[in-house]
């Protein structure tokens, strides 16, 4: 996945590859072994600048503690998860469970490529056999980018501060007006996410790059 500065389209548009579709039919396409043939070019699969942020604050006071919090969020835009697609790859993700033994069995449907006559298609139902089905999760990042494209839209317990203020009397004799001790805690939770294993604010990047993971 990359993105791109597109003319016509929203600053930042995630793009990458997708599984090929028959023109006539739209159905998905795969190959001998029941893998997800890949587009030949990188197409348009997010946009990876929200559409609004914001936050909430409040505080709290009583006999001379402050508790105050902050909570702020991000609606809209999406993130591509290099992490997601590796952790496939690589059989660590719940969904590679589908096709092993005593697991779901791994059924895909669409046309696939005839085995003993190159570049032609059959549509069929097929249940992929263990090798099969690891072969697909394999290629599957590789060749459908959207598959591993989520909503990064998120609510987070952004920052925690507890305080105490001295008494004003303690502190007749010195030089203070006022001395506050304070524990402050940051990052504590994520309240709400849309994205599998990762942090929606992720990023491969610090530059312009924005809805890449890795």
């Amino acid at each position: 996945a990359a993105i791109k500065h597109i003319v016509g389209y929203p600053y930042g548009m995630i793009t990458g590859f997708t599984q090929k579709r028959d023109p006539a039919t739209g159905l998905l396409m795969f190959d001998q072994n029941g893998a997800p043939l890949g587009s030949d070019d990188f197409s348009i699969i997010g946009r990876g600048v929200p559409d609004f942020t914001g936050g909430f604050t409040n505080s709290f006071i009583w006999k001379g503690f402050n508790l105050s919090f902050l909570i702020d969020f991000k609606s809209g835009g999406d993130i591509f998860s290099g992490t997601n697609v590796m952790i496939t790859k690589a059989g660590f993700q719940k969904q590679t469970l589908s096709g092993r033994d005593g697991e779901a069995p791994l059924v895909v449907s669409g046309l696939f490529e005839d085995k003993d006559n190159p570049g032609v298609f059959k549509e069929e139902t097929r249940t992929l056999v263990k090798g099969e089905a690891q072969n697909y999760w394999n290629l599957l990042g590789d060749r459908t980018a959207d598959r591993f494209t989520y909503d990064a839209s998120f609510v987070k317990l952004r920052q925690i501060t507890l305080g105490y203020s001295l008494p004003s009397k303690l502190l007749n004799k010195t030089p203070f007006k006022g001395v506050m001790f304070s524990v402050v805690a940051r990052n504590l939770a994520i309240l709400y996410k849309n994205t599998e294993n990762i942090d929606p604010e992720s990023s491969y990047t610090n530059s312009n790059g924005q809805g890449l993971d890795y």
